[in-house]
């Protein structure tokens, strides 16, 4: 017999918050930046594309920029000849590059497994 579960207005917002955010970790290149600029604080661009191999220019201006726009990733220029501009993580970034450090683990303890049920 099964029973039916009524799923409240709070718990579908909480989820659809959830969908987005997973949405945007998961466009290409997303994790390998954090985790590019999560190594050593703060990053000049070059930088960061010596330490992502294969991303292209164009892909990191992107990633970065979305980043920005989400309060992951701060954007700082300073007025020099030629303008030097650094990357750093927010307070927000830092916590998301921890919270991906524990599913990274994760996923490597329970790679290969096979699932069981309950």
């Amino acid at each position: 017999m099964s029973r039916s579960v009524e799923i409240d207005q709070e718990v579908l917002d909480s989820c659809k918050v959830i969908h987005t955010s997973w949405n945007e970790l998961t466009k290409v290149w997303t994790l390998p930046v954090i985790h590019a600029l999560g190594l050593h604080e703060p990053a000049r661009f070059n930088e960061l594309k010596r330490r992502i191999e294969g991303i292209s220019a164009t892909s990191l201006a992107e990633r970065l920029s979305e980043l920005e726009k989400h309060g992951v990733v701060a954007r700082r220029v300073f007025p020099e000849s030629p303008p030097r501009v650094e990357y750093t993580l927010t307070a927000k970034g830092l916590e998301l590059k921890e919270i991906l450090k524990e599913l990274g683990e994760w996923a490597i303890r329970w790679s290969g497994q096979p699932s069981t049920p309950r």
